[in-house]
Order: C-alpha cells, then sequence, then structure tokens
C-alpha cells in the first residue's frame, strides 16, 4: 500500500513538471516569435538608412533636373521673344515690322517686301542682328544719311566698313523732300504728296499735331509718325 502511494506521488510530480515545461517552452517560442537580434536590427536599421540616402538623393537629382528643366525654358523663351522695329528707306514697303529676337534684319527687309533697285547692297549688312523698338534705314545708292546721338539704329555702313548705328534725324515736315516724307513709317507716295500739298495750301506746319488734318492720317498713323517728325 505504501509503495503505491509513493508510484502515485512520483507520477504527480512527474506530470507537474511536464505540464511546466511545455507551457516554458510555449512563452519561449512566442517570444523568439517576435525578438530581432541585435545584429539582424543594426542590419535593418542600416538598410532602411541607406533607402532614405537614397529618396534624398533623387530629391537632390530631381531639384537639379528642375533647374536644368527651367533653364532651357528660359532659354527658348529668350530665342521666341518678339520684337518689332521700323525699317525704312530703299524697301518696297517701309514700316514697322515684328521679329523675333534672335533674327537678322535680312527677315526685317522680307517683311517689307525687299529691297527695291536703288538700295546700295554695299552699305548695308543683312546679316547683323537688330535691337527692340530700333529704327534700321535702308540707303540708297549715292544718298547721305544724317546721324545724331540718339538710341535709334539706322543701317550705314561708312564707317570702317561695318554697319553704323543711330538715330536718324527727324524730318522736318515744314521742308522735307517728298522722298523723305515717303521714308517715315505709314506714309507711302501718295500720302506723301499729300503732306506737299497741305503745306503748299497753308504755308506751313504750326505743330506736328496738325500733320493729323492731311487726309489718310489719322490719330493712329499719327502716333507711328510722332517720333519721327519735327517742325523746325
Amino acid at each position: 500500500m505504501k509503495q503505491k502511494k509513493n508510484f502515485i506521488i512520483i507520477i504527480v510530480i512527474i506530470a507537474i513538471s511536464s505540464v511546466f515545461l511545455i507551457k516554458n517552452n510555449k512563452f519561449i517560442e512566442k517570444n523568439d516569435s517576435y525578438v530581432v537580434s541585435g545584429a539582424e536590427s543594426e542590419k535593418s536599421n542600416l538598410k532602411n538608412n541607406d533607402i532614405e540616402k537614397n529618396d534624398n538623393n533623387q530629391g537632390d537629382f530631381s531639384k537639379i533636373e528642375n533647374i536644368e528643366d527651367v533653364k532651357t525654358v528660359d532659354k527658348n523663351e529668350n530665342m521666341t521673344k518678339k520684337i518689332s522695329i521700323y525699317i525704312s528707306g530703299a524697301v518696297n514697303s517701309p514700316g514697322v515690322v515684328e521679329l523675333k529676337s534672335n533674327e537678322r534684319l535680312m527677315e526685317g527687309v522680307k517683311l517689307c517686301d525687299g529691297l527695291t533697285d536703288e538700295a546700295d547692297t554695299n552699305r548695308i549688312n543683312l546679316a547683323m542682328k537688330v535691337k527692340d523698338e530700333g529704327h534700321y534705314i535702308i540707303p540708297k545708292e549715292g544718298e547721305e544719311i544724317a546721324l545724331n546721338d540718339s538710341n535709334e539704329n539706322v543701317e550705314n555702313n561708312n564707317n570702317d566698313n561695318n554697319s553704323g548705328e543711330g538715330e536718324s534725324k527727324k524730318i522736318n515736315i515744314n521742308n522735307a523732300s517728298k522722298e523723305e516724307l515717303d521714308s517715315l513709317p505709314g506714309v507711302g507716295e501718295v500720302t506723301a504728296q499729300k503732306i506737299l500739298d497741305y503745306r503748299d495750301e497753308n504755308k506751313e506746319f504750326k505743330s506736328i499735331d496738325e500733320i493729323k488734318n492731311v487726309k489718310g492720317i489719322g490719330e493712329n498713323k499719327f502716333n507711328d509718325l510722332k517720333d519721327y517728325i519735327c517742325i523746325q
């Protein structure tokens, strides 16, 4: 009887020990499934840092690419910018023409229907660059062009065979010839003759505004003329 009792006690102890060991193993396994070793943690951190650096580098490259794109856009905008110049003298249709900023005088002359037969081609440089708001006079053979110290551009190759630049002399409408009046913006031979007829009938112009009394010269045409004419 005593041996049977001891046997039962041993079995109970073994059972309790087995239960304890099983629970302990489950706890360890549960913890192991969530634990990251120190080495693995460092690798993970390094990997994350590398990803962040790559993202930052990509951001920097994007900034550089954006800057280059802006430079390209600015350059293209400058090349396609529109400018206005006035071409007079020995061209078939004198007047104000619109060009791209990178175009040459030759393109402006084409828009004026080309040179006349009287144009002195030895004194002009059709390949020259033009400037916004410039005035370019194409000289006739044997014609002398008066220059002064203003900001307009005059096409004249008398100095060292180079194209000269400066403002053309304002035309005095009280003593100008028909040819001089014809060189004014928007004034052709017909209007030039009307100006002469008006001047003969009224002796002289008292002011430049009076030219608006000439038939065919309204407010808009006067605005194109007023910077190129004077009365004395």
